[in-house]
């Protein structure tokens, strides 16, 4: 039995071989920039989960699923307020 595997380079081909609609992928990109852009500011700053929950005024769960990846019942309006809280400048772009 063989099995067929895909290699995809970015959010947009990854979501393409997956029949995710480029509408669904742009929503996709975004929370995965927010989430990326978060996460090296936490680094940067050499905050514990802890420390980057005080940071952003939420509780450390919600830091800690964040920072792993686990986005399931964290809105793109709660990454956003997050990013601006622990000092993130946003901008939208459109093309």
């Amino acid at each position: 039995m063989s099995k067929e595997f895909f290699e995809a380079k970015s959010t947009k081909q990854l979501c393409k071989i997956l029949g995710v609609s480029e509408s669904e992928a742009a929503k996709i990109e975004m929370r995965r920039n927010l989430v990326i852009s978060i996460k090296r500011t936490v680094e940067k700053n050499g905050w514990t989960h802890a420390e980057a929950a005080e940071e952003a005024e939420v509780g450390r769960t919600v830091m800690t699923a964040i920072l792993n990846g686990n986005l399931e019942k964290i809105s793109t309006d709660r990454l956003i307020d997050i990013a601006h809280r622990i000092g993130l400048k946003l901008r939208l772009k459109v093309a």
